[in-house]
């Protein structure tokens, strides 16, 4: 079987990234769908606010620096996306676009462009947005408002404490399994609807957009951390529940994790991959200063990457070599 060279990151066998983008912009429409349903269009605009600023920031440095316009590709398209749904329901639009600028003018196009950037494009943007404007980041609405939220202000909104603000506060919870896994209760507007993520991720492993090897040990890791380590009472279970269907975990198991420019190639790297992340995700949970902090474990995992899928390729590779050595 012959491998086709494409454009970075990644060989391909006759598929364009532009497939894979399509496909992350498939299952952003019923994540959107379902905040709406509980917060009328804003959600949705606050996604097209990101999904916009990101192309018109690519558009312009392409042109500024005389490259070929690459917006048919979908990764900038994608990559606003992903902040757009990672902001609160009641967030200013300007937040998105603020975080989508930095992600494409920042983060992306200094290394190349599609394909060459070294960290996360939207992990990177929410990473300023969260160090920035905390306070507005996480204020989450009342899912349980008779009215959507009005398009031009949010001012006097009733707001309600997430689970991962009471994970972090230390407090009981007041969230079960028939409140979360329906996706009642406050959050980042891609984030809380828990089954329609999960429907999302078995979607793109069949399209091998995402990878379970990422995925899996990734959410195994946080589940190990959060049974050993509970910060709530109530057993074990318990804290697992809380803690993988709070802020944004899932969401970024994913999506944020799966980017294929910034994952590990390698079988064993890209498990070794999730695994560091979910460690990361659970101490930044346990130890640092935001209630979430998922996109600076995602950007440190991202550094690491090339180094982890180098020495599980050798391991790999050196076992393979001396079994058979010993044959022959």
């Amino acid at each position: 079987m012959t491998l086709k060279k494409g454009n970075a990151p990644h060989l391909r066998q006759n598929e364009r990234i532009g497939m894979r983008s399509l496909d992350v912009l498939i299952v952003m429409i019923p994540l959107c769908i379902f905040s709406s349903v509980y917060y009328g269009i804003r959600p949705v605009l606050l996604v097209l606010a990101g999904m916009v600023t990101a192309v018109v920031c690519e558009a312009l440095c392409s042109l500024i620096g005389r490259r070929r316009l690459s917006l048919s590709d979908g990764t900038a398209a994608v990559t606003g996306g992903l902040v757009g749904l990672l902001m609160s329901p009641a967030s200013p639009y300007w937040m998105p676009a603020i975080a989508a600028a930095f992600a494409i003018l920042v983060a992306k196009m200094p290394f190349g462009g599609a394909g060459r950037n070294l960290f996360n494009p939207a992990a990177a943007g929410m990473a300023v947005v969260t160090l920035c404007f905390s306070g507005l980041l996480f204020l989450y609405p009342d899912p349980g408002l008779s009215t959507p939220l009005p398009l031009n202000t949010t001012a006097g909104i009733i707001t309600e404490a997430s689970p991962a603000a009471q994970l972090a506060s230390g407090g009981q919870s007041v969230y079960m399994w028939s409140t979360l896994l329906p996706g009642d209760f406050p959050g980042p507007i891609g984030a809380t609807g828990i089954m329609v993520l999960a429907a999302c991720a078995l979607y793109l492993f069949s399209r091998r957009t995402a990878s379970p090897l990422i995925t899996l040990p990734f959410l195994l890791a946080c589940a190990a951390s959060a049974a050993l380590f509970p910060r709530v009472p109530g057993g074990w279970q318990n804290s697992v529940m809380l803690e993988l269907c709070s802020g944004y975990l899932l969401f970024c198991g994913v999506f944020l994790l799966n980017d294929s420019v910034t994952a590990p190639r390698h079988w064993l790297g890209r498990v070794v991959y999730g695994v560091l992340a979910g460690v990361l995700v659970m101490a930044l949970r346990y130890y640092g200063r935001f209630e979430e902090g998922a996109c600076f474990a995602v950007l440190l995992v991202n550094a690491f990457s090339p180094l982890i899928d180098r020495l599980c390729w050798r391991l790999v590779n050196i076992r393979r070599l001396s079994r058979q050595g010993q044959k022959r």
